[in-house]
C-alpha cells in the first residue's frame, strides 16, 4: 500500500491532518498488515493494547502512550482487547509530510502529556477529522510541539541488523523467560563475549540484559491485557519472585501490573 488517500481525503498543506477514531464493542482483535504511505502516523490507544511493527522496531502501546511512525516507513499493527474491559478504542492521526520534518526520523514510543491528552480531545471534535479554521490549526501546532518534546519510553525493541544477532534476538523475544547468558550466546554465535556485547549495543542501543528486560515487559503487557494473573505472568517470564516483576513493571511503566490489567493506567 502506497496510497495517501483516506476515504475521499488526500493530505496536503491545505489539509495537513486527519484524526480518525477507532472503536469496537467486542473482543475481536484487529490487524493491519504491513504497508506504507507518504504521511507520518500516530497510534494512540484508549482501550486495549496496540502492537506495532515498524521497520526493525517492535512497539507495545498501552493507554497513555503513542506510537510514532515516520513517513514512508513500512509498518503493520494489531489491536488487542482487554479482558477486564471488553472492546477496542483509540485514535490514529495521519500527518502530511510537511508536518513531519521536525519529528523523529525513527519510530518511537512516547508518553502523552496531560496537555497533549486534552488537545487530542479537542481535535477529536473536528469535522471530518480536520481543523476547520485558524484556531484549529493553532491547536494542531501546539499538539505537535507537545509530541516533539514528549518523553521517549523504553517500550520498543530494535532488532539488530546482523543475521546471527537477529536470530538470537528473535529467540529471546519469542521466549523471554530463557535465561541463556552472554557467555553461552557468544559460544553459540562463535564470537567472544566482548564482540557480542559491542555489536549488540551498537545495533540496538541496549545491552543484552536491558533488551531482555524490555522483551519481558512487552510480553508481560500482552499477557496481562489478555487476562493472565500477575503471578502467572511473572513466573512464565522467568522471574524468581512476583515482587521483582512488579518492581520492574512499576519502575518502567509507573503503575503496578494489577492496575495495568484493570486498565487504570
Amino acid at each position: 500500500m502506497g496510497s495517501n488517500y483516506y476515504g475521499e481525503k488526500r493530505l496536503t498543506d491545505e489539509m495537513p491532518v486527519i484524526v480518525s477514531a477507532q472503536h469496537a464493542d467486542h473482543n475481536t482483535d484487529r490487524t493491519t498488515h504491513t504497508h506504507h504511505h507518504p504521511e507520518g502516523q500516530l497510534y494512540i490507544p484508549l482501550q486495549g493494547v496496540i502492537v506495532v511493527e515498524a521497520g526493525d522496531v517492535r512497539q507495545v502501546l498501552p493507554r497513555g502512550r503513542l506510537g510514532w511512525i515516520p513517513p514512508n516507513m513500512p509498518h503493520g499493527a494489531s489491536a488487542h482487547a482487554n479482558t477486564f474491559k471488553p472492546g477496542l478504542a483509540g485514535y490514529t492521526i495521519h500527518l502530511a509530510p510537511s508536518l513531519c520534518a521536525d519529528l523523529p526520523a525513527q519510530s518511537r514510543v512516547m508518553r502523552m502529556s496531560p496537555l497533549a491528552v486534552s488537545l487530542l480531545e479537542r481535535m477529536c471534535s473536528w469535522p471530518q477529522g480536520m481543523p476547520a479554521d485558524a484556531a484549529g490549526r493553532r491547536l494542531l501546532t501546539v499538539f505537535l510541539d507537545e509530541i516533539r518534546t514528549a518523553d521517549e519510553e523504553p517500550l520498543h525493541l530494535t532488532m539488530p541488523r546482523h543475521p546471527r544477532l537477529q536470530a538470537m534476538a528473535a529467540a529471546i523475544a519469542d521466549h523471554p523467560a530463557d535465561e541463556t547468558d552472554l557467555d553461552e550466546w557468544a559460544a553459540r554465535l562463535g564470537w567472544s563475549r566482548r564482540t557480542l556485547t559491542r555489536h549488540f549495543r551498537d545495533q540496538t542501543g541496549m545491552s543484552l540484559v536491558e533488551w531482555r528486560q524490555v522483551a519481558r515487559l512487552q510480553k508481560g503487557m500482552e499477557l496481562l491485557n489478555g487476562g493472565a494473573s500477575v503471578t502467572t505472568v511473572a513466573l512464565s517470564l522467568g522471574y524468581d519472585s512476583v515482587s521483582s516483576f512488579i518492581a520492574l513493571f512499576r519502575r518502567i511503566l509507573g503503575v503496578t501490573p494489577a492496575r495495568f490489567a484493570q486498565f487504570d493506567t
